[in-house]
């Protein structure tokens, strides 16, 4: 693995399938190594698209956001949620190790400023924690001296996405504060509800800190209509729909 933080322009690879990770019975984790002697610069939080082949037509391009973070330079990695009947996600879910797939990227602006000014909170549902993963972890790559919270939410016990990757973090980075909550749990004793209804309980100082959320539009409407209702300033709260 090489490091590095600089961006460049976009560009088209031919990348390798290197590992496929299921996360739960919905979701693969992909990593895609780049050819020999390419090196991607990226911004935690930017995606790319995946060209995915069409018999007798042009190639779908779908977006999706790097899961890895920006010190991953020869490869990076999807987060991938199964989409019944969906055309791209069912051709991620069926690659193999080994496989080539065309990538286009990095894109998007959807990233933090170089030097935060605030304690930073993401708010997330779903595949939407893809690109917190790589905000997250290039964050404390860093040793920023900004509290980061965590609030990701889903519905069952087995939606959870990195979890013991996230309670790690937790566990060994001071500054790191994890918060899950489960809408529809099973034998879940953590705590339950929409990651809205949580904001008040599990973060101090509301006013102070910057807000990303990424997720379902109604997740999204519904978290930043919350922020506004507790007066956060709208200046302070970013967003990536992924509908």
């Amino acid at each position: 693995m090489s490091t590095g933080q600089r961006t460049r322009p976009f560009e088209m690879y031919e990348t390798r399938v290197e590992s496929i990770d299921n996360l739960s019975p919905r979701n693969v984790n992909v990593r895609f190594q780049l050819p020999q002697g390419k090196e991607k610069y990226f911004k935690a939080g930017q995606f790319v698209q995946i060209f995915v082949p069409r018999e007798g037509d042009k190639p779908r391009r779908t977006a999706y956001s790097i899961a890895s973070p920006p010190q991953l330079t020869d490869s990076f990695e999807l987060c991938v949620t199964r989409v019944d009947g969906g055309v791209s996600s069912g051709y991620v879910h069926q690659l193999k190790k080994g496989d080539k797939v065309t990538v286009l990227g990095p894109l998007g602006r959807f990233t933090l400023p170089d030097n935060l000014p605030r304690d930073v909170v993401f708010i997330a549902t779903g595949s939407g924690i893809a690109p917190f993963r790589s905000m997250v972890n290039d964050l404390l790559y860093k040793e920023t001296d900004k509290n980061v919270y965590l609030l990701y939410g889903n519905r069952h016990d087995d939606d959870i996405l990195y979890q013991k990757e996230w309670e790690k973090l937790a566990s060994t980075e001071k500054n790191f504060k994890l918060y899950l909550t489960l809408s529809q749990p099973k034998n879940w004793t953590g705590p339950k509800g929409y990651v809205g209804s949580k904001i008040e309980e599990f973060i101090p100082n509301l006013k102070e800190k910057d807000y990303y959320i990424c997720g379902l539009s109604t997740m999204i409407d519904s978290v930043k209509d919350k922020l506004r209702e507790l007066e956060v300033p709208d200046s302070q709260i970013h967003f990536e729909k992924y509908d």
